[in-house]
């Protein structure tokens, strides 16, 4: 047992242990035993002389709060962290410095989280939100600093749906459950629509189903659905000039798949990929149904959950598995990563398709597929850390 103390006086951490000495982080920090004027902080369930893994949980910065990014995550880490001897803690690119960092606790009793200074950890997890941030140059810079103190790092960015697919597709063996997709250029809409009649398109930095519409071609012209709205254009110099206004970013169109259904609801797989120790696993497999006559089956956009073995047979999960997997497994040929998930779809035929894969996976809903998800995310952090 590691009971730790902190004095917000002079920002040092004590400890208190049956060893004269307790190590964290990367480089080499010794904690002193306590003093009676530090405040006891916390206590670590550890039968060792050093608190490993130290866990750095890279969050977007803000002026509301500490951090943003997904608390939920954040606190389910750190816990399961404390259990096993090792900590975590979260911060901004804001918090960063030379010789230390700024990190937020989380205190189950008072429900806040607070503010600590940090030596550098032995791992990073980068769980910032926001696009834009991830690509600003103070980021870029602490990624280099990582590496020059030989600091591992995941997820290194989020995904480009294009970029995604193109990598895929080039590949021989799964380039059969890749839909047709193109990148929209504003002149092979027309020409995508006369080869397929209804197509969905999604912008390339989307997530949650977020700026998706599609496009049915039909007898008196070409019927426009979104989220929120529903048009018919008579000609498809009038849906032209709409889709002007409305794609103010890249997009990807790609043919729409007839799925499966379940009681009238079309619905897909999505896979939760880890890699914990040396092999991709999949940690679990979800069901989203979408809602009727619902665009997609993103629950935030009113689709549901449905239990997975109620619908999957047990071929369904071996063929899941083994397509997920080749895929995580070709993905990290481009990218530098520990976890992803993928949306994967079933059509009438019983065929697989991978719609898309995104590198920071959301949080499941599904209670057991959550707690194995934090389980093997700290095996991960485990194994990759530098000591």
């Amino acid at each position: 047992m590691i009971e730790l103390f902190y004095s917000h006086a002079n920002k040092r951490w004590y400890q208190q242990s049956s060893y004269q000495s307790i190590y964290w982080g990367k480089e080499p920090n010794k904690l002193s035993p306590f003093p009676s004027f530090a405040s006891s902080i916390m206590k670590l369930q550890s039968s060792h002389d050093a608190i490993r893994p130290l866990v750095g949980i890279l969050a977007g910065s803000t002026r509301k709060q500490h951090f943003s990014g997904n608390g939920t995550i954040f606190k389910a880490i750190q816990k399961e962290l404390t259990d096993s001897g090792g900590l975590s803690y979260v911060f901004t690119p804001d918090d960063i410095h030379s010789s230390f960092i700024t990190g937020y606790l989380y205190d189950h009793f008072s429900q806040k989280w607070t503010g600590y200074r940090f030596p550098y950890p032995n791992i990073v997890y980068n769980r910032i939100p926001d696009r834009g941030e991830e690509k600003s140059d103070k980021v870029t810079a602490f990624f280099s600093l990582l590496k020059k103190k030989g600091i591992p790092y995941f997820n290194r960015s989020f995904f480009q749906k294009d970029h995604v697919l193109a990598h895929l597709s080039a590949n021989e063996e799964l380039l059969p459950f890749i839909p047709e997709t193109a990148s929209v250029n504003g002149s092979n809409v027309e020409q995508f629509l006369n080869t397929h009649h209804s197509i969905f398109f999604k912008p390339t930095s989307g997530s949650k189903g977020r700026g998706i519409f599609k496009l049915n071609r039909v007898k008196t012209g070409f019927h426009y659905v979104d989220h929120e709205r529903s048009y018919l254009f008579s000609t498809f110099s009038l849906l032209r000039e709409h889709l002007a206004t409305q794609i103010g970013e890249s997009y990807i169109m790609q043919r729409k798949i007839k799925l499966a259904t379940h009681q009238g609801e079309a619905y897909d797989f999505r896979v939760l990929l880890q890699k914990p120790f040396k092999s991709w696993q999949v940690t679990g497999i979800g069901v989203r149904a979408a809602p009727p006559n619902g665009l997609t089956t993103h629950v935030p956009k009113g689709g549901r959950i449905l239990p997975f073995h109620k619908l999957a047979t047990q071929e369904d999960e071996a063929r899941l598995t083994a397509l997920a997997i080749r895929t995580a497994e070709v993905l990290e040929e481009k990218e530098q990563m520990l976890e992803c998930s993928l949306d994967i779809g079933k059509d009438q035929d019983g065929q697989l398709w991978i719609f898309e894969a995104n590198a920071k996976p959301m949080r499941f809903d599904e209670p057991l597929i959550h707690q194995a998800f934090i389980r093997s995310l700290t095996s991960s952090f485990r194994t990759y850390s530098a000591y």
